[in-house]
């Protein structure tokens, strides 16, 4: 009897040892984390561009009349490297002048943006919300606001786009006919609109 219940504890023994050979290691399960840091440095806001309009060769008239613009040279470019902080873009037109001096008086220059997106960014994917284009305004010696981004918006680079007959120039009744020209003053002023 001795002998069976030694026999016993030894097969017990091996059964118990070969069950310890088949357990399978468990894995830890608690998560390793680690960071990826970036230092992005602001940049500057740029406008570097901006349209001109030809109004080409004309008859004169003997009553009130408006021209319309036959073609625009250019485009409005302007680049918020990631400052964020908002933006303002002016234009001022001086007065209609000829070589030798003559005015083309009262004459009115009128943008009226026509196009589907006047304003659009150079990059598909730019997540930011686009800068605001004035589409119709009338232009005179002051400074007026055609594009504007409030703080926060308006980071990238966008163009804003003028059809080639999106002006048109007013000239009143009374005016000499003459080759005339105005200079426009685009101004970019770093504040919020």
């Amino acid at each position: 009897m001795k002998k069976l219940v030694r026999n016993s504890m030894l097969v017990g023994a091996a059964v118990l040892g070969i069950g310890s050979l088949g357990a399978v290691a468990q894995a830890a399960t608690t998560p390793v984390t680690s960071t990826a840091t970036a230092d992005i440095t602001p940049g500057t806001i740029t406008l570097s561009s901006a349209p001109g309009f030809q109004f080409g060769t004309v008859a004169a008239s003997a009553n009130d009349i408006s021209y319309t613009s036959t073609s625009t040279s250019g485009v409005l470019d302007i680049a918020d490297a990631g400052t964020g902080t908002g933006y303002t873009v002016t234009v001022a037109a001086s007065p209609f002048t000829a070589t030798g001096g003559a005015a083309l008086k009262n004459a009115q220059l009128i943008l009226d943006n026509k196009e589907a997106t006047p304003i659009k960014a150079d990059d598909a994917d730019n997540v930011s919300t686009p800068p605001t284009l004035v589409a119709n305004l009338t232009l005179s010696s002051s400074p007026v606001t055609v594009l504007s981004a409030a703080a926060g918006s308006g980071v990238g680079a966008y163009t804003g786009t003028y059809g080639a007959t999106d002006a048109s120039l007013k000239v009143p009744a009374g005016n000499i006919g003459g080759s005339y020209s105005s200079t426009l003053t685009w101004t970019l002023a770093n504040a919020p609109a």
